[in-house]
């Protein structure tokens, strides 16, 4: 499995694309973009290829290209059940949608559950829960090669996600990343920002150090 970055423009999201037998997209940003990330995609994997688009979390920064790049793909589309379950029953205040100025168009979302396995042909990703950031906020772990995609819950240089939005808690996105923190991680892909190959622990002890003064 190969992971490609795709920048986030502006409130953008970052867009990863991960090459593999089966590939798999995670995240999709607001839409504004999402010609020229499928662009970007399809110079790497065709866009038929993509059997499923994950979502780290269903906030629109994340979300809101989620319609445009399943009609190009065909893929589903898959979401923690904390929040595919009330998104699909046309509940929008999880989306921030407001916030962005945008409009979460109605999505055909499955739900995830912790402890799920997905596989991209030479590697499983396994799906852990990590709120705080929103109630059903992913990362998505790949053991073997020591990565993680993050989503929202951490950034590189010592950032992590906001809690003080709607559905947001301090203390548990303080276990969430402490957790992350024991799992002796070698590559960082987050939301936002750069990411980490090779020195992920010393992003997460700085992460860990500001939870542990934050208020």
């Amino acid at each position: 499995m190969k992971v490609h970055y795709i920048v986030g423009v502006g409130y953008d999201s970052n867009v990863y694309l991960l090459e593999d037998e089966d590939p798999i997209v995670v995240d999709t940003g607001t839409g504004m973009f999402a010609d020229t990330a499928l662009k970007e995609i399809s110079k790497i994997a065709p866009l038929k290829s993509i059997g499923r688009i994950v979502l780290t979390h269903s906030h629109y920064d994340h979300i809101g290209g989620a319609g445009a790049f399943q009609k190009a793909t065909g893929a589903r589309l898959l979401l923690h059940e904390a929040e595919a379950i009330p998104l699909k029953a046309g509940d929008s205040t999880l989306t921030l949608s407001d916030m962005f100025g945008g409009r979460v168009r109605e999505l055909d979302i499955e739900p995830l559950k912790s402890g799920e396995r997905i596989s991209t042909g030479s590697a499983e990703l396994e799906v852990m829960h990590s709120p705080g950031h929103s109630p059903g906020s992913i990362v998505l772990l790949e053991r073997k090669s020591k990565s993680a995609i993050v989503g929202d819950t951490v950034f590189c240089d010592g950032g992590v996600g906001r809690w003080d939005l709607p559905g947001g808690d301090l203390a548990k996105l303080r276990r969430s990343i402490g957790h992350l923190g024991e799992l002796g991680l070698a590559n960082l892909y987050p939301g936002h920002g750069s990411y980490a190959e090779g020195d992920a622990q010393q992003h997460l002890r700085l992460s860990m150090n500001y939870m542990a003064e934050a208020y």
